[in-house]
């Protein structure tokens, strides 16, 4: 039954308002979900076409196109490298990020999968991971390596305030950090790099494994590809206000996070810790901002790449 007061031209106007009000909460959720969908499609769309163009370059075609599996991994090929991850091997602005440096530097074509903004949590979610699992199963390709750059996003975004503690006098950057939140994080990142080296024992077992901690950027406050910035905003939102410190800081999380990722690759077979760490001198020619080298700074990580490369394939050197 309804009340007077709802009956009431009164009451009929306020219905109409709540009405109205939900309306447009719907039209405005519906908005986001359906921009947030194109972008996903957009971005499976990329991958998809990436991958069929690297693969369109390395495979002969017409009548010289093998016709089965061990016909095509009979062929002499060159090294067939795989590349997954974030913004450090596909930086959207100027030379590139890591990938593209490497490229030129061994002379071999990279099929460069990786994505800026990826999170591992992203990369090892089901989406991809599924596409992984056919990447590394093709019958038409081997690939001889995967390159792996991933966990710096789940670090360093909006929620690189959680991890830290709230700033006192005389506080070490080691103090500075709440190890617990910390170590929860990183659980999550390695048991991501855990499941990717899991797909490829099950699908392509001979295929070598390289991933890498980044380095230790300044906190600037720049922005990083026209968002953010992240770093320094959550170290001072700490009370974390000198910038050395601020720097020690992020150098000792980075350091947390190394120690994980060669924890992995010993315990792990085929798979390599390339050390990308303390190579970069936290400057503006190193880096193009907060969290992204520059193009100096992106070809120096390539190089390293590179030397770690020719140790496990000769034929590069």
């Amino acid at each position: 039954m309804r009340s007077k007061d709802s009956a009431s031209p009164k009451g009929k106007k306020n219905v109409a308002k709540v009405r109205s009000a939900r309306l447009i909460k719907e039209i405005s959720v519906a908005a986001v979900a359906e921009r947030q969908n194109i972008l996903a499609q957009r971005v499976k769309q990329d991958r998809k076409e990436r991958f069929e163009s690297y693969m369109s370059k390395i495979l002969p075609t017409g009548k010289g196109k093998p016709r089965t599996r061990r016909a095509a991994l009979a062929m002499p090929a060159p090294l067939r490298i795989l590349a997954e991850g974030d913004s450090w091997f596909e930086y959207p602005l100027e030379e590139g990020g890591i990938i593209d440096h490497l490229e030129g530097l061994l002379g071999v074509l990279i099929c460069n999968m990786a994505h800026h903004g990826d999170e591992v949590r992203q990369m090892m979610g089901l989406s991809q991971r599924t596409e992984l699992d056919e990447r590394l199963s093709n019958p038409r390709i081997r690939f001889d390596a995967l390159l792996f750059s991933g966990g710096g996003n789940d670090l360093v975004g909006d929620q690189f305030c959680i991890w830290l503690n709230e700033y006192h006098a005389g506080a070490t950057p080691d103090e500075l950090i709440n190890r617990d939140r910390l170590a929860a994080v990183l659980s999550v990142v390695e048991a991501g790099y855990r499941d990717m080296i899991a797909i490829r024992d099950k699908r392509s077992p001979q295929t070598k494994i390289f991933f890498h901690g980044y380095d230790f950027p300044m906190p600037t406050g720049k922005k990083a590809c026209f968002v953010g910035p992240w770093l320094k905003p959550s170290l001072e939102g700490r009370g974390i206000e000198d910038n050395q410190l601020q720097y020690e800081v992020v150098a000792v999380m980075l350091s947390e996070f190394a120690k994980m990722l060669q924890k992995v690759a010993v315990e792990s077979t085929n798979v390599f810790y390339v050390p990308t760490q303390r190579n970069l001198e936290p400057t503006s020619t190193w880096w193009a901002n907060e969290i992204h080298p520059s193009p100096k700074g992106f070809r120096k990580l390539a190089e390293v790449f590179k030397t770690a490369l020719q140790v496990e394939f000769p034929e590069l050197a």
